[in-house]
């Protein structure tokens, strides 16, 4: 009878402890998904979002604004809408790019602007109006470097046209380099005569 009743109670009690442990596991499982929820939210957000960078004399080297940044510190991300990207050289606006939205990473390090990307390199007294469309572009802003792995639609003024797939922009050495599947359209500056390469 006390071997019954002592393999009663600890069965009883081996059972109460599984109920304990899975119990347990579901209220810190339904922690984490209320957690979840409740931090899918942004940690902060700013309208009118304006920032800018300086060399050490004070100079604008480049300035990033957006309609709206959203800062979500769960997920170490920060998305922007209708973003806009100037580049200065020589105290002067250089280049432009902007999108629909975009996302700011590595600590500002990278910023990616996405959907309807257009980066315009403005002109100089040697270099005419240099426009490229495509849906994303990653910009490295410590390396001067701009650059897409998408299909990207180049317009050099006035009159030639540059498909291709990828791309990569060195600021600094001001070239612009299609990786692959590249077509060029140049169109003859007298009458409508046209031929591709």
């Amino acid at each position: 009878m006390n071997i019954l009743s002592t393999a009663f109670a600890l069965i009883f009690i081996a059972i109460v402890a599984l109920a304990s442990f899975w119990l347990k596991e579901e209220v810190i499982n339904e922690y984490k998904k209320f957690s979840i929820s409740k931090n899918s939210g942004p940690s902060f957000f700013l309208k009118d979002f304006d920032s800018t960078k300086t060399d050490e004399d004070g100079n604008l080297q480049s300035s990033l604004q957006a309609e709206y940044m959203r800062h979500f510190k769960d997920q170490d991300k920060t998305s922007l809408s209708k973003p806009f990207y100037t580049k200065y050289k020589n105290k002067n606006k250089h280049s432009t790019i902007y999108s629909d939205v975009g996302e700011i990473s590595d600590k500002g390090e990278q910023i990616i602007l996405k959907e309807n990307a257009i980066l315009i390199r403005l002109p100089t007294k040697t270099k005419r109006v240099l426009k490229l469309f495509t849906h994303e572009l990653n910009i490295y802003s410590e390396l001067d470097v701009v650059t897409s792995q998408k299909a990207v639609k180049m317009i050099q003024e006035p009159n030639i046209e540059i498909d291709g797939i990828g791309m990569k922009y060195d600021n600094k050495d001001g070239i612009l380099k299609l990786l692959s599947n590249v077509k060029v359209r140049y169109e003859k500056p007298r009458g409508d005569q046209r031929f591709k390469e």
